[in-house]
């Protein structure tokens, strides 16, 4: 239950809702499963997308009459990044970990309560996953915000906590408080949270913050298959 704000322009709202379910869809949509998804009404709807189109946030497919994410998206985006000097510094080192785990390695921060993808690194072993550049997660059932949260004092944690919906995203999903606080109890003590099947039934995930001199200035993690998780690639992992 997160700290209610007075929001002004109903529509930018509308239209992030929009952008967001074209950007999430498998294959680009149609106006009728745009407006079915955001459940907004489809006159309202058009008027946005007419708007998003005009702007080139959002392009439309005069054959299919679907609809894709526009070309002045990408500058945004970049410049968002460009702006994050973290994801230059860590890179190289991300890389690293990739090259010697084979397995896919992310690199986030923490933005209102979730873990936001500012870094994918695909692994040679890696199989298909859900995150994305851009993406976020909730720090409660994410390997990297466990080991964020596990650097915050004991007050910012119960804060935590105490705020947050714990809903369930996956078949093992963290859903009440008692196993979040001991889940950043064991990452403070071993440096590192575990992500064990709580987003993706199949997939567990390494995580530790990235840290110096008190300062967290993200964190990252390695994602493996859960029936590649053996001990040995767990010791290897850490």
């Amino acid at each position: 239950m997160s700290e209610q704000r007075k929001l002004y322009g109903t529509v930018l709202i509308h239209a992030k809702k929009i952008l967001d379910f074209i950007m999430l869809s498998a294959q680009a949509p149609t106006l009728t499963e745009i407006t079915e998804g955001v459940d907004i009404s489809k006159p309202t709807v058009l008027k946005i997308l007419t708007t998003l189109e005009f702007l080139n946030f959002v392009y439309r497919d005069e054959v299919n009459k679907t609809y894709y994410i526009g070309t002045a998206m990408i500058g945004y985006s970049e410049k968002a990044l460009s702006g994050l000097d973290i994801t230059k510094i860590a890179k190289p080192y991300l890389t690293k970990i990739r090259d010697i785990t084979g397995e896919t390695v992310h690199l986030g921060i923490e933005e209102h309560n979730e873990i936001v993808f500012l870094e994918k690194i695909e692994g040679n072993r890696s199989v298909a996953l859900k995150s994305r550049v851009g993406g976020d997660l909730p720090m409660y059932c994410s390997s990297m915000g466990k080991a964020t949260l596990a650097t915050k004092t004991k007050d910012e944690i119960e804060k935590y906590a105490d705020s947050v919906d714990f809903l369930p995203r996956a078949e093992n999903t963290i859903t009440n408080k008692a196993r979040l606080l001991k889940e950043i109890n064991d990452a403070r003590k071993c440096g590192y949270a575990i992500d064990d099947r709580e987003n993706e039934n199949e997939v567990m995930c390494i995580g530790a913050a990235i840290e110096k001199d008190k300062h967290v200035y993200g964190a990252f993690s390695v994602s493996v298959p859960a029936y590649r998780m053996t001990p040995d690639q767990q010791q290897k992992n850490n």
